[in-house]
């Protein structure tokens, strides 16, 4: 357990509280979409908030190259409901907003692409959306699943026309071209929420109680159910970033402990402790990885 991100995690959740510091060493910093608090959330490397934004039911955060802060958000939401004001904003540092998406219904993921475009993971409309920097929506990718609450969580692209979804109710993960055809469909046990393509060409998949490797072939390397972690008391593992060593960072929306740290192999390297309360959450960025973010 002397992991420097369970030390910094520890030192946060403490300091959220207002109870005092029981470790110290420097740490990275990380960004967390607390949709329980309605903000981002940026800790430095001492564990304390540094910064944050409003953000009503953010799912997706990212730590851009330029410093600025791009997250999807849902106002007034009510999960019953597809007609919500949503959509992606982007701020400075300073907290000025220099770019901002607007559409209806529930929007789950965003992500900045190389071209200077914005992935919007729209679950409502059951669309992927590209929008170009003034907010013009130029690309429409449908995916199979039916639009909805359930449709997608967390969409990624994984090369230039290729964009990997996580389709909850679908028990699928999906890949599709620009023009929206199916190349790939990892049917899965479980709800997924998140999924990331590695370097190898393998894929993460993570979602309820459980994470999976896949190879190129869809079989399955290795698989963590929240059983085998009783102590974690796992709900979702839900935003997961692939760390330089190979290491798995994980959220665990809604669950007895919110973080863990998984090495391949199945070894929870750290998980932060039991009794410490953190905002319920599924986004977050570590930000002191070399590269860029794999999440």
């Amino acid at each position: 357990m002397n992991s420097p991100i369970f030390q910094r995690l520890l030192l946060a959740a403490l300091l959220w509280l207002g109870l005092p510091a029981m470790t110290a060493g420097a740490a990275p910093a990380f960004l967390f979409a607390a949709e329980g608090v309605g903000k981002i959330l940026k800790y430095n490397a001492e564990g304390r908030v540094v910064w944050e934004y409003p953000a009503e039911m953010s799912r997706d955060v990212w730590s851009l190259p330029n410093g600025n802060v791009l997250f999807c958000h849902n106002r007034n939401y009510d999960g019953a409901r597809q007609d919500n004001p949503s959509g992606v904003i982007e701020v400075t540092p300073q907290k000025q907003v220099v770019f901002e998406f607007r559409t209806t219904g529930q929007v789950w993921s965003c992500q900045r692409l190389a071209d200077g475009n914005t992935l919007v993971g729209a679950a409502s409309q059951g669309k992927l959306l590209i929008v170009r920097p003034d907010g013009r929506v130029v690309q429409t990718i449908p995916v199979r699943n039916a639009p909805g609450h359930s449709c997608m969580r967390n969409a990624r692209q994984i090369a230039p026309g290729r964009f990997l979804v996580a389709e909850e109710s679908a028990h699928a993960a999906r890949e599709y071209d620009l023009e929206g055809r199916l190349r790939r469909e990892i049917k899965l046990a479980f709800a997924p929420y998140s999924a990331v393509r590695l370097e190898n060409g393998n894929t993460i998949i993570c979602g309820e109680q459980t994470l999976i490797e896949v190879d190129p072939a869809d079989k399955i390397l290795w698989s963590i159910s929240g059983r085998e972690i009783p102590q974690a008391g796992i709900r979702w593992f839900a935003g997961v970033q692939v760390m330089p060593n190979g290491h798995l960072f994980l959220c665990n929306a809604g669950g007895k402990v919110p973080f863990l740290e998984l090495a391949p192999g199945k070894k929870v390297v750290w998980q932060s402790p039991e009794k410490l309360v953190i905002p319920l959450g599924h986004g977050i960025q570590l930000l002191d990885c070399l590269g860029p973010a794999r999440k």
